[in-house]
Order: C-alpha cells, then structure tokens, then sequence
C-alpha cells in the first residue's frame, strides 16, 4: 500500500446490512484500516456497480443539480451494502455537466445515510470524482501521493470501473472523504474537529447549483464545495448527511486582519479581501475579532459538529498566529510545513495560495490548526489563467501567492517569516525531490498507474477524453513534473532564486515544449459532445469508439 497507515483499536458496530454480509443480529469487528487495504487498494482496478430503481435513476438524470440523496445497493468487488445514500456532487462542475450533452456526473457515497452508523469496512463516505478537465486521469491521485510522500494526512485514493444496474458507466476515482473515517485513521478515535473553509462567494450557490454572486468569466469552481440545501426534497427519497456542513453562524459585513510587516521578498502587510473580487469571512485564516460571526467561511463549512467552545478555541488559535510569534502553540509548525511543501510543488492556483479561498480541510486539536490536501483536478498549472509552461514551472518556492494576494495569507506568511521555518521548509522540498523525483520513482509510479488504467480509458463509455488524448497527457504530466522538480532543485542549490522578485530569466528551466492544456482544461465537461441522456445514448458512444 502506497499510504502509512496509523494502527488504530477496533470497535463494534450493529448494522442491518454490511459488506461482509452481516445481518442486523450480528456485530462486526470493524478496524478503520481495513478499507483502506480493501477499497483503497490501489494495485487494481475496483468494480463498483449501483443497484437504483430505474425511477430514481431517472429522476437524478431529470435534475442533477438538486442533489438528492437516493436510497440505493453498492456492490464493491463482489460485497454488497443496502440503504445506501447516493447523490451527485459538485457545484460549478456539476452544472457544467449537467448543462452538456454528457451524464458523466461525480457522485457521493454514504453508506450511514439511511442506517445510522453503517460503514464499508470502517468507510463512512466515499466520492466517486468523474475526473473532469483531467485528460491525464490522475492530477488528483499524483496530488494525494506526492503529499503523502511529503508526510502529510492525505485521502485515500484508487481507481473503479463503476456500473449503474450492471451496465459500465466508466473510470472514475474514488476519493476518501475528509470526514470521520479520515480523522479516526489518521488522528484517532478521539479526534478534533475539522472544517472545509469556502468563501461566501464560492460557497452561496443555490439550489441549482449557480452561484448567487456574479464572477470572473471563464472562472470554474471546482468540486469540494458543496452546501446541503435546505430545499424540501420529495418524500422518502433525500436524507441529511447530518455533519456535513453548520449554518450557525451570521456572515460579518466586514472582515479586516491584521497588518504585519513580512521580510523582504516574503509578503506584503494584510488588508483583508480573498482576490476575485470578494472578501474573506475567515477562509484566509486571518484574525479579525473574537465573534463567531466573523468566521462564517469556515463554521459554516464545519465537517464535525463543533461546540462554541470549539469554535471559540479556533479563533484563539488565529489570534495567536496573527501575531507571528510562539507558533507552535497554535500551529502543528512541522505539518503545515509538510503541506506547502507538496502543495507548492503542485502548483495549484485553485486554492489558499491562488486567487480563490477553498480547497482545503483545516484541522484543529486543542487550539493547534493544521492544513489538509482537497481537490486537485485543476494542480499542475490547470488553474493559471496566464503565463506560458515556463513561468508556471519555474514558480518561485518562497513566494507562492498571487500578487494581489501577497501578504494576505497569514497561515503561509506568519510561518515563514520564521527563518527557521523556512530552513526546515527547504529541507522538507529536498528529501521530497530526491527521494520521490530525483530517484526514479515518481516515473515508475506514472508508468504503472497509466498501465494499468489505460485499458479502461480506452473502454470509457462517458470519457471526456480520447485514449491518444490520454496518452498525450500522461507524457505531458511526466515532464511538467520532472520540469517542475529540475527548478525546484536550482532553487534550493541557488542556481536560481527562490523568490519571483529575485529571478531572472536566464536561469529559468525551458519548459516551452510543455502545453499545459494538454493535461486537460476547464470547461471540457461542457465541451464535451455526443454523451446524451441514458443509457442508450452510452451504448451508441461505445459502438462508435469500437
């Protein structure tokens, strides 16, 4: 298995029906590291098949945008789950789909939507990403392996052939959910709280998926930030994932952090604002006052069920690092290190370091924050709305914010304002790059996965891509990030500046051959041409790629 995976007590469950095919008489001795060496086994291709009513099914593909949960089997690899809940998700994404040509939807999983506390072995949800904008087939999975290779708490990945009713719908990645499962394998069973942060501009998007605010033309946003709408369903088929998302909390009018002078070549003083035109409510994890209200980004986004207590613990904890200073007492220092490492590595403009505030978990444990990994289909340069392969590539390591943006980051400024913060950051970026890119194993990696999922590319009954698209884009991906770690080496040898101010152009790393686009581009699902409604419309695809 490619994830360290922390040895964790077992513990009982009752439920009606499991995937070991226990009844509701008997309990099952369930370990929170058995689904990860079953469903995310990633040496192989899963099979999961969805058994729904052929009304339900029909209704979902009528109004994929409302979000309903239907009660549903899951077949994986053979076991069986019933009362399963199953949705699709997404925002920006899923209207995007839904106003294509193409049923090629991402849906979520939980197997406790009907029957309190179920699990698949231990797995309380899962995601099913339909791999969108992605021509490679794995932004996503490269992403969670090189942040788990960087020592960071990353969801678990692999790959399934999913069917609807027995008929092949096509590859998708299945994801772990940032949720119970996740803390309790990674943190233990008494694990903190922990929250997806969105601003109120990506976040407030009505029932049929549009955002209420206006945005930058051609401007996605991507999966990972979905709200729970309070819109009555119809009877017997819609249930409450019940923790996903809190909506305690009153947006603030205003939202100023505080001022701080950063070094030279690191960041600028912080006036507040999320770039694109918005204004933070907290996501930028910036201190403005000790009212709950003031944070509604992330309370609002909670993934656990957090107390006023907590909450008011969290806001100490920003407070502490809004001044820069004894940083250890609100911040896991070494892991948030470890993150930026493998986030800056990726270069992922679609989130804290980009123009946008979300995608990303924060953690928090007796007042201590820490920063976690969450979508990735638009890293690898996928999110730049300007510059050539070369300028992507060469990113500077120690000034990863966009310029509007510079000094408006305190999580990324406060820590490295500590020189030896950054030391330990520099040395973090090199075991990663010659111990997973340097030494051969990151190619190995690609050639395995590509080998072993091309195959089913190639059969995709729903893809986005062509398989010689695919192939393109995995040649592609192989050299943006074997470009990307050549600079990064000249930047921790000197041989070219970690800073942007400090670069010249003459140093930079040729990278004209690359075409980012290739890789995969925003906007493909809606592109996308020939994938109708159905299943006969799958059949005629299929027919006409054999």
């Amino acid at each position: 298995m490619k994830r360290m995976i922390p040895i964790l007590l077992s513990f009982t469950l009752i439920v009606g029906t499991t995937a070991c095919g226990k009844t509701d008489t008997e309990s099952l001795e369930t370990d929170t590291t058995d689904y990860a060496n079953a469903l995310f086994d990633d040496s192989y291709v899963h099979t999961i098949d969805i058994q729904i009513d052929q009304d339900s099914w029909a209704d979902l593909l009528e109004n994929p945008k409302d979000k309903t949960k239907y009660e549903v089997g899951v077949t994986i690899d053979g076991n069986t789950t019933e009362n399963v809940s199953f949705a699709t998700k997404g925002n920006s994404s899923l209207s995007q789909v839904a106003d294509s040509e193409s049923d090629r939807y991402s849906f979520k999983i939980n197997f406790g939507g009907f029957v309190e506390e179920q699990t698949y072995d231990g797995l309380d949800k899962v995601n099913l990403q339909n791999i969108c904008s992605d021509a490679t087939y794995m932004k996503d999975y490269l992403a969670y392996e090189i942040m788990d290779e960087a020592g960071v708490a990353a969801p678990l990945t692999s790959y399934v052939s999913l069917s609807i009713n027995g008929e092949l719908y096509g590859l998708y990645l299945a994801l772990e959910d940032l949720d119970s499962s996740f803390l309790e394998r990674n943190y233990g069973e008494d694990a903190g709280e922990l929250y997806k942060p969105e601003t109120e501009m990506l976040g407030n998007m009505d029932k049929q998926g549009k955002n209420n605010m206006e945005r930058p033309e051609g401007m996605e946003m991507p999966e990972g930030m979905e709200k729970p709408d309070a819109t009555e369903q119809p009877e017997g088929t819609i249930q409450s994932e019940g923790t996903d998302v809190k909506n305690d909390a009153q947006m603030p009018t205003q939202a100023n952090a505080e001022n701080a002078e950063m070094p030279e070549g690191m960041g600028q003083p912080h006036n507040g604002g999320m770039g694109m035109g918005g204004t933070a409510k907290g996501a930028d994890l910036a201190y403005t006052d000790d009212e709950i209200a003031s944070y509604a980004d992330i309370f609002d986004n909670a993934q656990t069920d957090p107390t006023d207590e907590d909450k008011t613990r969290l806001i100490a904890a920003l407070k502490q690092l809004s001044t820069g200073e004894n940083l250890e007492e609100c911040v896991d220092v070494d892991a948030t290190l470890r993150y930026f490492v493998a986030h800056n590595f990726l270069l992922n403009g679609d989130s804290y370091t980009g123009s946008m505030l979300h995608n990303y978990g924060l953690y928090e444990e007796n007042g201590i924050l820490t920063m976690l990994p969450w979508d990735y289909n638009l890293a690898f340069g996928g999110f730049q709305m300007k510059g050539d392969a070369t300028s992507v590539i060469n990113t500077a390591i120690d000034t990863p914010l966009d310029s509007e943006n510079i000094g408006k980051r305190p999580m990324w400024d406060k820590l490295m304002a500590n020189e030896e913060n950054l030391q330990q950051y520099h040395e973090y970026f090199n075991t990663l790059i010659t111990d997973y890119f340097e030494s051969g194993r990151f190619e190995s990696t690609v050639s395995r996965i590509s080998t072993l999922i091309r195959p089913y590319v190639e059969n995709d009954p729903t893809a986005w891509y062509t398989v010689d698209e695919f192939d393109t884009a995995v040649n592609t991906i192989t050299q943006f990030c074997l470009l990307r770690a050549q600079s990064v080496r000249s930047q921790l040898d000197g041989s070219l500046a970690s800073t942007t101010e400090a670069q010249e152009t003459t140093h930079l790393i040729d990278a004209s051959g690359i075409e980012i686009s290739a890789m995969g581009s925003q906007g493909k699902g809606k592109e996308h041409e020939g994938m109708g409604n159905g299943p006969e419309q799958m059949q005629r695809s299929t027919e006409e790629k054999n």
